[in-house]
């Protein structure tokens, strides 16, 4: 189900807690028939966002991320 939804990313932030900085990806996804959506964010090291700083690099690390939590 994750696999079929649009990501867009929204926003990026860059966040300094504790010793090491990380990256919020802000983003929204909805799926195909527009009935379903979710949002939010997805806390990424400087590195992952820096290995991914295309936007359609960052859409699927954003899906990555969220295939992840929601498999929990």
């Amino acid at each position: 189900m994750i696999n079929s939804l649009t990501i867009k990313v929204n926003n990026i932030q860059f966040v300094h807690t504790g010793e090491e900085p990380t990256v919020n990806i802000h983003f929204r996804g909805v799926d195909p028939d527009n009935q379903l959506n979710v949002n939010g964010y997805v806390p990424v090291t400087n590195d992952e966002y820096e290995a991914n700083s295309g936007v359609n690099q960052l859409e699927q690390l954003v899906r990555e991320k969220l295939t992840e939590r929601m498999t929990v």
